[in-house]
């Protein structure tokens, strides 16, 4: 019995790790999502209302400041050049001026390093 409390606390904490993109400030870690295609992304809420992200796509990304913008569906950020939609399910990163895709299928991870 004390195995299945110890799994059962063991998936509760990889649950709240996954979580942690709900952390907004300054101090905020920056919480990565897998995507198909590059590797993954880093976004985070650099203020408490959360109306700006700072996102990263790639390892060797620049840190792109967006703003949050209206949306029929989910979230929506830019910065009038590149745009962050978080769909609910999935997000994807494109280029306005052509809307070239930068980033696909990008989900949350349960573990951010």
């Amino acid at each position: 019995m004390s195995l299945l409390k110890g799994l059962l606390l063991g998936g509760a904490v990889s649950v709240l790790a996954g979580c942690s993109h709900w952390d907004a400030g300054p101090d905020a870690r920056f919480t990565r999502w897998v995507c198909e295609q590059p590797d993954f992304i880093e976004w985070r809420h650099p203020d408490a209302e959360r109306q700006f992200i700072e996102l990263r796509v790639g390892a060797e990304g620049q840190i792109q400041r967006l703003q949050k913008e209206p949306a029929i569906q989910g979230t929506f950020y830019s910065d009038g050049i590149i745009a962050f939609h978080d769909r609910g399910t999935d997000a994807l990163v494109f280029r306005l001026s052509d809307d070239r895709v930068i980033a696909r299928g990008c989900r949350a991870s349960l573990f951010n390093f």
